[in-house]
């Protein structure tokens, strides 16, 4: 029989693009990569793994002290991650030691003065249309309109200002980006303008109002990432006046970045009540914090009026620690009323149990005023080296500099 060859070829043919695409519709097994440790290598072996690999890199460049120049710091994914071909690695590598030029163009000082802002409440109304200056929702201005809230954050963030916490300020623990300078907020008296519940999502989640004081500060941590939004809500027995949410709302606030102290139950001046009161109206907060918020919340002490004025006051050692039928205290730090920026906690002036603030309102440049208050400090503030382990400051203040911290020191010239 004779074969008919163009069938078999054609035959043939259709058979191996049938195989070619059964093979290109199979799905694909992906490559995966696990990922090696990069700490203590260069840069350029890196790049040299990573595109090996098929990995994409980003890197980052940071000072360091402790690790050579060009190094490897930090990766992100861990070692033995497993990632698939086109995968971002980033790598933060060392600049090495920050030069003292970086320090002088900086005007680092980190033995300088710290805005600690006292705030009560936020109002939701347009500035114009109150009665007072700026802002201000009554005489004295305990009180802001959201509008001049908005504006004071704006301010804040313009000027280089970076938000911590209080908690942080008074152990010591400022970790700002170099040049730029901490400021801390407060607010007093639980107020249900601080934090206003609307109601529920549809997955029971808590809606909160945007202008009440957290609705503003949350609208600014999107707006402004790298502004690391906080504040420390002080408490009386009513906590924020909202008897359904407020243990909801003491959770979400420390979920969410925020810390709640003490400003006793009645908001009494210290001045005028007995020993046995004050460690009532302490002591009581405390416990009920416990109950609420156990391990959670702030052990400072946000003093009404400001009182006592004096440390030497009967009053004030009840105030840092006692026992009320039964139940112990110990408080860590305490709020003044104040009127201006308080000390570095590296100085040897600073005492976190006696800590001035600066009454958040407007007074057209007058009565340390936030413009005051500010311009106060203008020459003076403390301004970080980017670095939350060293304690960098001029040479000539040395003198001011707490003995016993612990950290890494350097003066510049």
């Amino acid at each position: 029989m004779k074969i008919r060859w163009n069938r078999v070829l054609l035959v043939l043919g259709f058979i191996v693009v049938l195989l070619v695409g059964i093979i290109f519709l199979l799905p694909k097994k992906e490559v995966t990569i696990e990922l090696s440790s990069f700490v203590g290598k260069t840069k350029e072996e890196v790049e040299t793994y990573l595109k090996e690999q098929k990995l994409e890199l980003e890197v980052e460049e940071i000072y360091s002290f402790d690790i050579p120049e060009g190094e490897v710091i930090s990766q992100e994914p861990q070692e033995k991650t497993s990632l698939k071909e086109n995968d971002k690695v980033k790598v933060v590598i060392s600049k090495g030691p920050i030069p003292e030029s970086v320090y002088k163009e900086n005007n680092v000082n980190e033995l300088g003065r710290i805005p600690i802002m006292m705030y009560h409440g936020i109002v939701d109304k347009p500035s114009a249309e109150t009665s007072y200056t700026g802002g201000n929702v009554d005489k004295d201005g305990y009180n802001r309109t959201a509008e001049a809230f908005r504006g004071d954050l704006e301010f804040y963030y313009e000027n280089g200002y970076r938000m911590i916490r209080l908690d942080d300020y008074i152990h010591g623990n400022i970790d700002v980006p170099l040049g730029k300078s901490p400021i801390v907020l407060t607010f007093d008296d639980g107020r249900e303008d601080n934090f206003k519940v609307t109601g529920r999502d549809e997955n029971g989640n808590l809606q909160i109002d945007p202008n009440c004081a957290v609705g503003v500060l949350e609208e600014y941590k999107a707006k402004y990432p790298d502004f690391n939004v906080t504040a420390t809500f002080f408490v009386n027995s009513g906590l924020f006046q909202q008897e359904e949410y407020n243990k909801e709302i003491l959770n979400w606030l420390v979920d969410h970045g925020y810390d709640v102290g003490n400003h006793t139950t009645t908001h009494p001046d210290f001045t005028k009540i007995s020993e046995a009161k004050t460690l009532e109206v302490v002591g009581k907060v405390y416990q009920q914090l416990d109950e609420l918020l156990p391990n959670r919340y702030v052990k400072i002490v946000a003093l009404p009026f400001g009182s006592p004025y004096k440390k030497t006051h009967a009053n004030f050692p009840l105030i840092m620690e006692g026992t009320y039928e039964g139940y112990s205290y110990k408080t860590e730090a305490a709020l003044r009323v104040g009127w201006e920026a308080d000390y570095s906690p590296y100085s040897s002036s600073f005492d976190p149990t006696f800590l001035k603030r600066i009454r958040a309102y407007d007074n057209n440049g007058q009565e340390f005023d936030i413009s005051m208050a500010f311009k106060q400090i203008e020459s003076s503030k403390y301004v970080s080296d980017g670095d939350k382990e060293t304690i960098v400051y001029p040479k000539e203040s040395e003198s001011k500099l707490k003995e016993t911290y612990s950290k890494r020191t350097v003066a510049y010239e």
